[in-house]
């Protein structure tokens, strides 16, 4: 008589089981993938500046350049909103944890940026188009977590070179949100304790799609943002996990 041995294993993290014989194939379950969506590359553009000027030790300049000739832009909640878009890509689903976002206050440089309330939507399409749902989000909520350094210096060709405008990043939190893939728009305003804040564009890239828009609160109108004649985009980023479909 052939005795028959099973091993039974158990996943503690996926409360998976699984048992095989000595002769069977175990199949795992997937398990989440940890991912990051966006990129800032373009946002840092070097240590000298077109007019010629070093940056301090340890920083880089992140110059808009002519034809160009905004600083940034505003999203004070109560008064203007900023949108973009993100896309998903086919066969995926994401679980999104944490949003990050970029911005500066004129001469403020402490170690905490003085962002203490940020609030968002998210839109499965262009919420500046008639019939546009929104699948996620709230102007109540207030999602801010943390802020950082981001070393950069935001600076204007043709005005004077320094370091007035240092960009920070922020930590925004997302709680429950699992997204399919597809197109999605988020839509977001801040506060401040103190002072006035905006949020830096990238600097023109004409390879990117360039597409952000401003929602002005008072009067319910939708702005296509133009600079010198360019499109903008706003830099942003994602992290979360890819969810098994």
């Amino acid at each position: 008589m052939k005795t028959r041995f099973f091993l039974c294993l158990m996943s503690v993290a996926t409360l998976v089981f699984s048992c095989k014989s000595d002769d069977e194939e175990t199949v795992t379950a997937p398990q989440p993938e940890a991912f990051t969506y966006g990129s800032v590359t373009g946002m840092s553009t070097g240590s000298t500046s077109t007019g010629g000027t070093t940056v301090p030790a340890g920083y880089t300049w992140s110059e808009v350049k002519t034809p160009q000739s905004t600083w940034g832009l505003a999203a004070t909640a109560g008064d203007r909103m900023l949108a973009e878009d993100f896309q998903i890509p086919a066969g995926e689903k994401w679980n999104i944890q944490n949003f990050y976002f970029y911005a500066y206050q004129t001469n403020f440089s402490g170690a905490t940026f003085p962002v203490n309330e940020f609030y968002f939507e998210i839109y499965s399409s262009n919420p500046s188009v008639a019939g546009a749902v929104k699948v996620y989000g709230d102007l109540t909520t207030n999602r801010y977590v943390s802020s950082e350094e981001t070393k950069w210096y935001r600076i204007l060709q043709g005005q004077t070179d320094g370091t007035t405008r240092k960009i920070y990043k922020m930590k925004i939190q997302a709680t429950d949100l699992n997204l399919s893939a597809g197109t999605y728009w988020i839509k977001w305003a801040s506060k401040t304790s103190t002072g006035t804040h905006f949020y830096p564009q990238f600097p023109h890239d004409a390879s990117k799609v360039n597409n952000a828009q401003q929602f002005v609160i008072s009067t319910s109108t939708w702005l296509n943002l133009n600079d010198g004649g360019q499109t903008v985009s706003m830099p942003f980023e994602i992290s979360g996990t890819k969810l098994p479909n």
